[in-house]
């Protein structure tokens, strides 16, 4: 196992299939709106299993004079879920953040996946909310300095 951090001009190639394969084709996420205007500021963590991709993940501040990062599009393949695949890709962007002056952590969590992210020290902190037509709760993980 390998997990690159890469920017979207490199990590495109690897990560849009992966995506495309959980999110689009999974889930039904619209094709256009998988894509968007983080993807080229975002540092891309992309997971390697035997040489094959399997799954991705991405990082970016909030904004540019933001000390908040936030994470999104996590996913792996489903012949690799249950491995710890994508607990070990969270851990690395979690470790960049904090290296980049983070403060704190946020991710977009869909329910079915918020009992994943509160083990990694995730805290819920919103109401649930609608997003590609999943439901899905604010989660955020204070750094420690």
């Amino acid at each position: 196992m390998e997990i690159q951090l890469l920017p979207w001009k490199i990590a495109e190639i690897y990560a849009l299939p992966i995506r495309i394969e959980v999110f689009v084709q999974e889930q039904n996420v619209p094709l256009d709106i998988e894509q968007d205007q983080y993807d080229p500021i975002a540092l891309h963590a992309v997971l390697f299993v035997s040489g094959k991709v399997g799954g991705t993940a991405r990082l970016f501040q909030e904004s540019p004079v933001s000390n908040i990062f936030c994470i999104g599009r996590v996913c792996v393949v489903q012949s690799l879920r249950g491995q710890g695949y994508g607990y070990k890709m969270m851990e690395a962007l979690i470790a960049q953040a904090q290296k980049m002056g983070s403060v704190e952590c946020q991710i977009h969590a869909q329910l079915t996946s918020q009992s994943f992210y509160r083990k990694l020290g995730f805290v819920a902190s919103s109401e649930t909310f609608m997003e590609a037509g999943i439901e899905h709760v604010m989660m955020r993980l204070a750094m420690s300095q």
